[in-house]
């Protein structure tokens, strides 16, 4: 070697220092890279899963809360009743899986309703198939959390009366479609990211059930809390802990995991991302920067933002994605106080302190109080006085977990005295309050109007009754007797009109009795005589009776009634009175030397009877409203036919009451079938003894299965 120049060895010296100072200031931009990547990359894993975690939590209540709405409605509850106590009553079999199919349209996939003994009365939609991946939610209400493709809340509860006795059960399944838009978009934060949704599992606290959503596919696995003697970042969140964590995850790869509890449920969710992969930008590109280190302490930051930008706008993708789902929220939140101000009805929530948490504008305007003078308030600072008086007992009740039903009168802001009729519902509670009540929701309608006209009505039918009806009948009994020849000879032309002011007052009877069967029915007051009745002496009877007035229009009358031993559990007065109305439309419409037919067949609900005309049939544009109160194909004042447009209405009402349905076939130019279906009355064998030392029962006695209707 040649020997260095002290000017050689200072320039060699000064290189050799400047490179250190370059190396030392690369490592230094590379840790701040590094560090800053870090920061940027927890900032945003933490808002994005915190934004998740509240959607997740706010969709499942939500889907809960609609199951136990349609486990409280009254509707349900009293239909139930019914089945319970007659197992089959047709009309609330019906009405059940009408509610059923209604309950689609707010948002359930599938539901079911039982009754107490278990039977399915009632089923629409589609559930999940039972090779779901589930995970138990709720263990009180026996609810899961379920992935098919899609998330859903499948839940189970029941139905309870007022006494808290079990009528019934409701079955549900309701789709989550943004919780699955929100697992599929938290995977794009990179192609290791992965969004996990866990719950522990009681009888292994070791384990624990996970929804995964990352490159191994979207599914349910079982996995360990603690891999290789070191807690995953799920076991943080399983215990309640908040926070961003660089470790190992179940695949025993390093990862940085933001980690968050779901309180509600006793969840855990962690959204991560491979170390390597976050880092990979920076090491990818030291190759290039390891020549140039002198220039990387001045360019250090810029290159950081480029490196890091591509992840950072994931990042704030997935971030908006959060934001938007939030802002669905509150636009939905915006959106319901929107509707519930338009309700011309009292809707409020209060807590289990009874204070409001929730009300509506029609609140204010009741009670002429400000938002202000409301929100907070206890009910007995909002009603003062009125509160001890009237409710504080009901607010005890549902307080205690029974719905309530009242009416209630006060005076407003404005000083009108006005009626309400008042619900009240109570509101369970969800994690460490399941089971409890804590609050209920009111809703308060105004039935002041209701009321003025339910009084105007019974008012009137009271006058028909006693001011129209009790004269008309001595008018028609005196004319009969003038026309019957007490009061002597009539001329020709008196008899005629004496005859036709009879006709015309046995009309008007028959319409004021019209009038006062369709107040009963509508107020409930129709008592029903129920016994066993043979159809055909019954139907033979109504014929002969209608065959004077067949005769009048020469209209004949013909009885199918193959089966003598047909049987109903009906009223027989009023079933004569269906009987009837069908009988004189069918004559009044069938042109003269026709022939009206009855017959009678087992079908539908077990009996049918039809009455066929052969008139002119029923114009398509009258059929939607036939069964109408005073409809008429012909209701001008110069119509051919006679008739209050009552009858059909009454039939209708008075079968319905019986358990069945009536409905009618027609085709214009060729006639009319109208007909109604009745539950058939079978009396069951009396049992057989189980063994010879059965003991009989004794002469007389009847078995209880002899009462039961097939």
């Amino acid at each position: 070697m040649f020997p260095l120049r002290q000017d050689q060895k200072i320039s060699f010296i000064g290189g050799l220092i400047l490179l250190a100072v370059t190396v030392a200031a690369g490592v230094v931009v590379f840790v701040m890279m590094q560090r800053q990547t870090e920061s940027v990359l927890s900032r945003s894993l933490q808002a994005s899963l915190q934004g998740n975690v509240r959607l997740f939590e706010s969709r499942i209540n939500q889907a809960l809360t609609d199951t136990r709405t349609v486990a409280t409605r009254p509707f349900l509850i009293q239909n139930l009743q019914l089945l319970e106590a007659e197992p089959k009553h047709a009309k609330a079999a019906v009405e059940l899986q009408r509610a059923a199919n209604s309950f689609l349209q707010t948002g359930l996939t599938g539901i079911s309703f039982y009754d107490a003994r278990g039977r399915e009365v009632a089923h629409a939609g589609q559930f999940s198939p039972d090779h779901a991946q589930r995970v138990p939610l709720k263990a009180k209400e026996r609810a899961f959390l379920l992935w098919d493709g899609q998330f859903v809340v499948q839940a189970t509860m029941d139905v309870l009366d007022s006494r808290g006795h079990g009528v019934g059960t409701v079955r549900a399944d309701i789709s989550l479609p943004l919780l699955t838009r929100v697992f599929d978009d938290a995977v794009s934060v990179g192609k290791t990211g992965e969004f996990a949704v866990c719950a522990p599992l009681e009888n292994d606290p070791e384990n624990m059930d996970c929804f995964l959503g990352s490159l191994a596919g979207k599914h349910l696995k079982r996995l360990a809390r603690v891999v290789g003697g070191k807690p995953l970042p799920m076991n943080y969140a399983l215990n309640g802990n908040v926070g961003v964590i660089s470790g190992k995850d179940y695949r025993r790869e390093q990862v940085i995991a933001a980690y968050v509890p779901m309180s509600s449920f006793g969840f855990g969710a962690v959204l991560k991302i491979d170390q390597e992969e976050l880092y990979a930008p920076v090491i990818g590109q030291l190759k290039f920067i390891a020549p140039l280190l002198l220039a990387l302490v001045m360019t250090g930051m810029l290159l950081l933002n480029f490196l890091v930008t591509p992840l950072a706008r994931k990042l704030v993708y997935s971030e908006k994605t959060a934001r938007d789902a939030n802002a669905l929220l509150r636009n939905s939140e915006s959106q319901l106080r929107d509707i519930t101000d338009a309700v011309p009805a009292g809707i409020g929530y209060m807590d289990a302190g009874q204070r409001f948490r929730f009300h509506n504008r029609a609140y204010k305007e009741a009670f002429g109080l400000t938002h202000e003078q409301i929100d907070g308030k206890t009910l007995r600072e909002v009603m003062g006085d009125q509160f001890e008086d009237i409710d504080r007992a009901r607010v005890e009740e549902v307080l205690s977990g029974y719905p309530v039903v009242c009416e209630r009168t006060r005076i407003t802001a404005r000083g009108d005295l006005r009626d309400y009729a008042v619900n009240y519902f109570p509101r369970y509670g969800d994690g460490e309050e399941e089971g409890q009540v804590i609050g209920f929701y009111s809703l308060a309608t105004d039935i002041t109007e209701l009321k003025r006209i339910d009084r105007m009505k019974s008012e009137f039918v009271s006058t028909v009754s006693h001011e129209l009806r009790t004269p008309l009948t001595s008018i028609r009994g005196s004319l009969g007797l003038i026309a019957g020849g007490v009061a002597g000879q009539l001329p020709e032309a008196v008899k005629i009109l004496v005859g036709i002011a009879k006709n015309n007052c046995e009309r008007l009877i028959r319409l004021i009795n019209d009038i006062l069967d369709i107040e009963k029915i509508e107020s409930g007051k129709m008592q029903l005589d129920l016994h066993v009745v043979e159809l055909r002496p019954l139907l033979v009877q109504a014929l002969a009776a209608n065959e004077g007035y067949g005769a009048a229009n020469h209209v004949g009358l013909r009885l199918e009634c193959p089966d003598d031993s047909l049987q109903v559990h009906a009223d027989s007065d009023r079933l004569t009175q269906v009987i009837t109305n069908l009988l004189s439309n069918a004559m009044k419409f069938s042109p003269p030397g026709g022939t009206v037919a009855v017959q009678v067949s087992r079908a539908g609900l077990g009996v049918r009877i039809e009455v066929r005309d052969h008139g002119p049939g029923i114009p398509e544009e009258f059929r939607t409203r036939i069964f109408q109160k005073f409809s008429q194909a012909d209701s001008s004042d110069t119509r051919q036919k006679g008739g209050s447009g009552l009858g059909l209405n009454i039939s209708k009402a008075i079968v319905e009451r019986l358990g069945g349905s009536m409905g009618f076939k027609s085709e214009e130019g060729e006639g009319t079938t109208f007909f109604f279906e009745l539950p058939e009355w079978k009396e069951l064998p009396a049992p057989v003894p189980s063994h010879p030392g059965s003991r009989r029962p004794e002469p007389g006695a009847e078995s209880d299965d002899q009462h039961r209707r097939a």
